[in-house]
């Protein structure tokens, strides 16, 4: 419960002005996500039958995609359509929040701790569907609970911190691959406080 409060916390801090006087710094600014540029270079890298949905096979070469294919396929057919990717991205804008302060999970599928990852670094990169809109984060290492906040560099003010969107995720020292979150706080189910990360079994 209580990282659930920090987070928001995190989430609100970022939406407002810091500061009183001349030297007062501005808001931070959201990524200017457009849903149309997003869905349709969606559709151009993953739609490879041209029905105008990625299916669940199709987002597996887009694993941050997959992550979230529950919550974003609306009409429960099993697929994304642009629609719905649009409805997604418009989801982050409406949310107005320009930073969120993620806590990523990795485990194993049985739910176990995935104990050869703690200790190993972690970096998200955006997927190419994003454009140039988001940055790559810094690499963090995976804690003892197997757990990391991972940031991006250069953010407005040094504030710590990511902005939404679909992000693939490397784990250095492992062969752990097409790894994927979604880092957007309507993602997480509703009892969850964290981005859980399933992995398979063996990642060396």
């Amino acid at each position: 419960m209580m990282k659930k409060v920090l987070m928001l916390l995190c989430s609100v801090a970022l939406l407002t002005t810091v500061g009183c006087g001349p030297s007062k710094p501005d808001a931070v600014i959201a990524p200017p996500y457009n849903p149309d540029s997003v869905a349709s270079k969606a559709m151009e890298l993953y739609d490879k039958d041209g029905d105008k949905k990625l299916s669940a096979d199709e987002l597996k070469a887009c694993p941050s995609m997959l992550w979230s294919l529950k919550s974003i396929d609306t009409d429960g057919d099993g697929a994304i359509s642009d629609a719905e990717i649009k409805a997604r991205i418009q989801g982050w804008i409406d949310m107005k929040v320009a930073l969120t302060c993620p806590i990523v999970k990795f485990q194993l599928k049985n739910g176990k701790v995935a104990k050869d990852v703690i200790g190993k670094n972690v970096v998200l990169t955006p997927d190419p569907m994003m454009g140039e809109l988001l940055k790559t984060s810094d690499p963090i290492a995976i804690d003892d609970n197997c757990q990391c906040s991972p940031s991006t560099p250069g953010n407005q003010d040094n504030l710590g911190g990511m902005s939404y969107g679909f992000y693939n995720i490397k784990i250095d020292g492992t062969n752990y691959s097409n790894l994927g979150v979604e880092i957007y706080d309507g993602a997480k189910s509703s009892d969850m406080d964290s981005f859980v990360v399933e992995l398979p079994k063996k990642g060396k």
